[in-house]
């Protein structure tokens, strides 16, 4: 009762119709207009310049709070949400990357400082707040990125909860066995 020989053949049937398309989009690619080629062509540079501003950010955020690794999609939405933020952003995030690179500065202290007075201040400030907080202001609201993920928790998260995230069931606090009454002092 082996499918083998039908499964095999539809498969190889499906291939060579990707296959088909594939040649016939390659084929008809110099007959399309120059704008719809161009524009193709636009959008993966695009995405590639994003790629590079995504990681110049990550980058510079792994610096900025001494973290060895953040998860990269926080770290989009953060980005995203700083840009909207404040329009002087991208700038000043690309000014402090630099810094940063520059090996000037062994931790973010030292470029806190150089820069203290500036704009790119305000920029690293904002940087790290969405980071440990997990949220940007943006147009007077809060934009919550992450809750779980925030920074500011990291430290209790071995041993208690992030406010405001239940922790089991009802009472579950109670279930938890007391100490022995041996190991409790005594006054005598």
């Amino acid at each position: 009762m082996s499918n083998g020989p039908n499964r095999s053949r539809i498969h190889d049937t499906e291939a060579q119709i990707r296959r088909r398309r594939l040649l016939a989009l390659l084929l008809a690619a110099p007959f399309l207009p120059a704008s719809l080629r161009a524009s193709f062509a636009q959008a993966a540079a695009g995405e590639g310049a994003a790629a590079a501003v995504s990681d110049k950010f990550m980058t510079l955020s792994m610096f900025a709070t001494g973290r060895s690794k953040l998860d990269p999609a926080i770290g989009t939405a953060t980005l995203t949400a700083l840009r909207e933020s404040d329009a002087t952003f991208a700038a000043a995030i690309d000014d402090l990357a630099a810094d940063a690179a520059s090996g000037k500065y062994s931790d973010v202290e030292g470029l806190e400082a150089a820069v203290r007075g500036t704009p790119k201040h305000a920029a690293l400030l904002a940087l790290v707040s969405a980071w440990y907080t997990g949220s940007v202001p943006v147009n007077g609201k809060e934009r919550f990125i992450t809750l779980q993920d925030a920074l500011l928790y990291q430290p209790i998260a071995d041993g208690s909860h992030i406010p405001g995230v239940c922790a089991g069931a009802t009472n579950s606090w109670a279930d938890q066995t007391a100490p022995s009454l041996a190991a409790m002092p005594s006054d005598r």
